[in-house]
């Protein structure tokens, strides 16, 4: 009895060994593949970032103070142009409206490329 008690330990051991293994090299092979994938994402995120710039610039210099500020009552009432390559502008956001909340869990980043970059140091981190 003892002797069978003692192959069956035996044999969990050689399995949870071919099984540390097996996740060893899907780990290896998955950091491969994030290292390949370090500068799309880092390309990506200067994208963003220049996104996120000209998308500010745009409304900077859409907005003329000679203007009165859209609302949806007012943009309901207002005659469509339809004029060729004209944009119809966002909705303009009440003044002293809060911002709005963002989920439990959850922040609002700025430095998207920082971000990154500190991920990618730190898995390099642990790594060694």
């Amino acid at each position: 009895m003892a002797m069978l008690i003692d192959m069956m330990i035996l044999l969990l051991l050689v399995g949870t060994l071919a099984y540390a293994f097996l996740v060893d090299r899907r780990v290896r092979a998955l950091m491969v593949a994030m290292r390949a994938l370090e500068p799309v994402v880092d390309q990506f995120s200067l994208a963003v970032d220049r996104t996120e710039t000209s998308v500010r610039h745009l409304r900077a210099t859409a907005k003329r103070e000679d203007e009165p500020p859209l609302t949806r009552a007012s943009a309901a009432t207002a005659p469509r142009t339809g004029g060729a390559g004209e944009q119809p502008s966002p909705p303009a956001q009440p003044t002293g409206a809060a911002p709005a909340q963002l989920p439990p869990g959850m922040a609002r980043v700025t430095g998207k490329a920082d971000l990154v970059r500190s991920f990618f140091d730190t898995v390099k981190g642990r790594e060694a």
